[in-house]
């Protein structure tokens, strides 16, 4: 009997042990825990705060709860902290907030220069498209040879008419125009065809060629009467003895352009550029407009501007 009772002692007692056990694994676990989690606040408090912010929360409490008074130095350490920590971070913000801008400007330019390149191919294409009346110009520059005037006068206003300026890219393959080449093309054969004044001044007449690209072109002695080259750009050309009367170029560029002894009579000039242009011992100018006309360095010796407008 006391046997028995001796073994269940000690079997109680090794249970005992392993439950103390127990609660002690659990205590010390619990206890780690704690620990850790203090750690990690302490951490996180001081990274946000910084050493010496939070050398100065804690010269700060210790003087209030010890002494339940805090000095001036202590207060104004704190808020010195308090205004540097605050620094500290709208700066990190603004260093955050530049990285994540960077990515989105590049993105940006990235997709400007796509446009760009997109915008520049379209004009190609345009371009290709648009020349494809090289072929009708061919056929009419046969029929012209074979049937002369007469048999292709509505032909060539006709088809004029469909050549309309365009975007295309320039001489310096950078830059963009807005002119016609086959409309340019269509009138430089015409004036070196074997058609009369009278033809040429019927088919001006009837016929639109604005925007013309006609620079560094000798014109000269060539009879351009009554012929639309509004918005056309003849820079460098020379116009000597040439017949520009009842002439529409309106907004053409007319810069350095040589011009003497012709004829100008009731000749459109409004906002035209004529920098730098000689127009010189023109013969007649009686009429012609030159109103908003920019006439900077524009020489007149020996011309007659009597009854000239905007001069």
């Amino acid at each position: 009997m006391e046997d028995n009772l001796q073994n269940e002692l000690e079997k109680l007692q090794k249970e005992n042990d392993a439950l103390r056990a127990k609660v002690d694994k659990a205590a010390s676990k619990a206890k780690r825990k704690e620990e850790r989690t203090k750690k990690t606040l302490s951490w996180t408090w001081k990274m946000f705060t910084g050493a010496s912010l939070n050398k100065s929360f804690n010269n700060w409490f210790v003087e209030f709860h010890s002494e339940k008074h805090v000095s001036p130095d202590t207060s104004a350490s704190l808020l010195t902290a308090l205004v540097k920590r605050f620094l500290r971070v709208r700066m990190f913000s603004v260093i955050l907030l530049l990285f994540s801008i960077v990515p989105s400007l590049i993105s940006l330019y990235i997709l400007i220069k796509q446009n760009d390149l997109i915008r520049t191919q379209n004009l190609l294409v345009e371009s290709s498209r648009r020349s494809s009346y090289s072929y009708q110009l061919a056929n009419l520059y046969d029929a012209i040879d074979n049937k002369g005037f007469k048999g292709t006068k509505k032909r060539i206003v006709g088809l004029c008419s469909v050549l309309k300026p365009y975007n295309y890219l320039d001489e310096d393959g950078h830059s963009t125009v807005f002119y016609s080449p086959e409309r340019t093309q269509l009138l430089l054969y015409l004036l070196e065809s074997n058609m009369t004044k009278a033809e040429l001044s019927a088919i001006f007449d009837n016929t639109d060629f604005s925007y013309c690209d006609l620079r560094n072109t000798n014109l000269s002695g060539k009879h351009l009467s009554g012929i639309n080259l509004s918005h056309s750009n003849l820079k460098n050309c020379e116009l000597n003895a040439a017949n520009l009367s009842n002439a529409d170029l309106t907004g053409s560029n007319l810069k350095n352009i040589q011009f003497s002894n012709g004829w100008a009579k009731n000749t459109i000039f409004v906002n035209t550029d004529l920098t730098d242009a000689r127009i010189t011992k023109a013969k007649d100018l009686s009429g012609a407009d030159f109103t908003d006309a920019r006439i900077n360095n524009t020489n007149f010796d020996l011309s007659e501007l009597k009854n000239v407008k905007g001069l």
